[in-house]
């Protein structure tokens, strides 16, 4: 027996655009070049990537518009290619010096940062977990989320789906852009954007608010199509995957048309 979810927040950060409401206007702010990520300190954001910022940034924001404590809400990071940057520049250190690599940015090159580094800012000692999903990461962060509020699990979590550009030389795979989006799901229908369904697979095409330049098919792209149906009381199903199924996916295969969820009133 599931009980419901409700969508109680949501949040992005991309350069030029500091908040939901930037975005949503249409307005970028040219000033707007690097997310705060003001619950981490600065000692302990040394030497970290814009992605995990940015995951930080949102997750906050997220937990912030809904009302949760940042102390005690469970999170979900989500992002497709993790860390790569920093994974990267630590192997051409080894290749191009004496085979020694930053012990700061070494701490920071798994796929968790970003979640070891909001639970230590925050004081948090609660749930929390990274999820790498290909190009369905964004689905896949709001399927484990989900589950977490409908089993009873947890009352409140808040999850995101972030990703940063790749290494220019494998670039060609897919040449997005920094952006972060972030979402609260809570047991509680007070106060609550909508009801939200499962992700489910799809079978065909399924409906969504479009995504234009420069954020369509990204990764994080079902994130903002979600924040636009909310602001627009959407109802019914939506899709959540990127057109064309995403960046592509390293020879990653679906068998199926995607994923969806529905969202109804409160």
């Amino acid at each position: 027996m599931t009980r419901p979810v409700y969508v109680k927040g949501r949040a992005l950060w991309a350069p030029g655009y500091a908040n939901v409401h930037a975005w949503l206007r249409g307005e970028p702010d040219a000033a707007v070049t690097a997310p705060a990520a003001a619950v981490v300190g600065g000692r302990l954001k040394r030497a970290t990537s814009p992605m995990a910022r940015t995951s930080i940034e949102v997750i906050t924001l997220a937990a912030a518009d809904a009302g949760f404590d940042p102390a005690t809400c469970a999170t979900v990071f989500g992002s497709y290619h993790g860390e790569i940057e920093i994974a990267f520049h630590q192997l051409e250190m080894m290749r191009d010096g004496e085979g020694v690599i930053s012990p700061a940015r070494f701490k920071n090159s798994v796929h968790n940062t970003a979640a070891g580094l909001f639970t230590i800012g925050a004081g948090n000692h609660g749930f929390t977990t990274a999820i790498a999903g290909g190009p369905h990461t964004f689905a896949l962060s709001l399927l484990e989320a989900w589950a977490l509020v409908a089993s009873g699990e947890e009352d409140q979590v808040v999850f995101s789906t972030t990703e940063e550009p790749l290494p220019s030389f494998i670039g060609r795979w897919s040449d997005h852009g920094l952006l972060g989006v972030a979402l609260a799901l809570g047991a509680s229908p007070d106060g609550a954007l909508a009801r939200i369904d499962p992700p489910t697979n799809a079978t065909g095409p399924v409906p969504a608010p479009e995504v234009s330049a420069p954020f369509a098919g990204h990764v994080a792209a079902p994130g903002l199509a979600m924040i636009q149906a909310l602001e627009d009381g959407w109802r019914g199903p939506l899709g959540l995957t990127p057109p064309g199924g995403g960046p592509a996916a390293l020879g990653v295969e679906v068998p199926h048309d995607g994923w969806q969820t529905a969202l109804e009133a409160p």
